[in-house]
């Protein structure tokens, strides 16, 4: 096994590390980093349905897809993610309930530090009963995928508005993030650490029980191949929306100018299917808006593209864009100034 410095804090490179990693070298890899805000979607969830858009868009948190399965996670600059790549058919036979045993370095590193962290449930790391840490697992060929996120000092006042769920109007079959009890590690720390300091910590820890004797550096050829990968999958829409679960959308808002139901179905990211109703008036018949939406993505960028073109006042009098674009994805918040997905 090597250990692998990986200092950036970019998700998008983090992750394609991750696939890089996995898929150009033979030996075995252990591997910590932190992210900048972000959200880390599960490979089978809907996106939109698992974070505060608006929110995320005022804060400028970052959202990417994961390869791996599994509900959505928080990062920030206050909590770290840890990495093993190894093989489907290890030597110690224990990788098929592979989810305690990587686990174990972690909860082993902390009771060392006098920290009571223990493996609960299917794939959870606990102190008193509340959790820390999340992990999970994507398998490639021969090849095995285990990470987690560890919330060292993460801001949880944005955790919890980042992932809270307003009133469900995704109809779906996806993945859905679970509410916990969740807690930071250094309110159990008996000593005071940074979060640096506690990653070489663990990291020491780790090199030492599992006897990894190379320390291995990107190289130029490894940046290029791994920022190759981000461009081209992990910062792409498709990728971290498109990929969602096709799903059917309901909303309805009562506006000055009346109340609009919007129904949406969508599939691939794209709307395939688009129903408006309300009380509202227009001179022009609501259906040809509706077409003009068909094989949108349903996202800020193509709807403003798209409705930018036209008089929205023609079909809803008294409406603007901005409104009809916040009914369309429920966000509640001012968009001005959004950076589009």
């Amino acid at each position: 096994m090597i250990y692998v410095i990986n200092n950036s804090n970019d998700p998008f490179f983090n992750h394609a590390a991750e696939e890089y990693l996995m898929n150009n070298f033979n030996e075995e890899v252990f591997m910590l980093w932190i992210n900048k805000p972000s959200i880390l979607i599960g490979r089978n969830q809907n996106t939109l349905s698992e974070i505060n858009l608006d929110y995320v868009k005022e804060n400028d948190i970052i959202i990417v897809r994961r390869l791996s399965g599994g509900g959505a996670v928080y990062n920030d600059l206050g909590n770290m993610n840890f990495s093993f790549i190894t093989y489907r058919n290890s030597s110690d036979g224990q990788v098929k309930n592979g989810f305690e045993k990587f686990a174990m370095p972690v909860i082993n590193a902390l009771q060392s530090l006098g920290v009571n962290a223990v493996f609960t449930g299917r794939n959870d790391i606990t102190i008193d009963g509340k959790k820390f840490s999340g992990n999970a697992q994507y398998f490639q060929k021969d090849k095995l995928l285990h990470h987690g996120t560890l919330l060292y000092d993460c801001d949880m006042s944005k955790l919890s508005l980042a992932l809270k769920s307003k009133a469900i109007k995704f109809v779906d079959k996806s993945v859905k993030s679970v509410g916990a009890r969740v807690t930071n590690i250094a309110d159990h720390m008996k000593e005071s650490m940074t979060l640096l300091e506690f990653r070489e910590y663990l990291k020491n820890y780790v090199i030492k029980t599992h006897g990894i004797e190379t320390i291995y550096e990107f190289n130029e050829k490894d940046l290029e191949e791994i920022n190759k990968i981000v461009r081209e999958r992990f910062e792409t829409w498709e990728w971290n929306y498109g990929k969602s679960p096709n799903y059917r959308y309901k909303n309805s808002v009562k506006y000055p100018s009346g109340v609009i139901e919007y129904y949406l179905e969508v599939e691939d990211g794209q709307i395939e299917n688009i129903s408006i109703y309300g009380d509202f008036f227009g001179e022009k018949n609501i259906q040809e808006l509706e077409e003009r939406l068909i094989g949108i993505k349903h996202s800020i960028k193509d709807l403003e593209n798209v409705l930018n073109q036209i008089n929205i006042d023609d079909y809803i009098r008294g409406l603007s864009v901005k409104e009809f674009i916040e009914g369309l994805l429920d966000i509640e918040s001012n968009m001005e100034g959004y950076v589009c997905v």
